[in-house]
């Protein structure tokens, strides 16, 4: 299985990847909801994943996000009851017990309705909190962590500060 879903599919707890059994390290990335990829199917967002993994010789991603609903538009995490889902969080911490390096990846703020921001801002301490090194590709103008989506693949991981 390359992914966790509710049984209903409306949240997305965790997707993984295989990449290069040659690599030596796990990296998980983080970012605010999921969107179409599931256990067969790649988004924008995963393929990108996938190629910064292979870049960086990890042999494998993990993804999980502050939230679980699965919405092709942030907005509509306002208007569910329930955006993280039941099960987000042991999965969150699945995920971070499974990977050699952490990786927020989320962007702006500003693209998240404002009743949320508090969500990241909690969720980046637990990373923090974890104990395990923390990255990112650099920040926003809002002092979050870059999506990828945007960035080139030459665009180097740094340390979060």
């Amino acid at each position: 299985m390359l992914a966790e879903l509710s049984t209903c599919r409306t949240y997305r707890y965790k997707l993984y990847r295989d990449v290069n059994m040659l690599g030596d390290k796990v990296i998980a990335f983080f970012g605010v909801n999921p969107s179409t990829a599931d256990e067969s199917t790649d988004d924008a967002t995963v393929r990108k994943w996938r190629g910064f993994t292979e870049r960086a010789k990890g042999k494998r991603f993990i993804v999980g996000n502050v939230f679980g609903y699965r919405a092709t538009d942030v907005n509509e995490l306002a208007k569910v009851r329930d955006p993280a889902g039941l099960e987000n969080q042991k999965h969150i911490l699945d995920v971070i017990d499974e990977a050699d390096i952490l990786v927020p990846c989320w962007g702006s703020r500003k693209n998240l309705p404002k009743e949320l921001w508090g969500n990241l801002d909690n969720f980046m301490s637990m990373l923090l909190l974890s104990g395990k090194p923390v990255y990112c590709f650099g920040k926003t103008a809002s002092g979050d962590p870059k999506h990828p989506l945007i960035l080139g693949y030459n665009t180097e991981l740094v340390i979060w500060e």
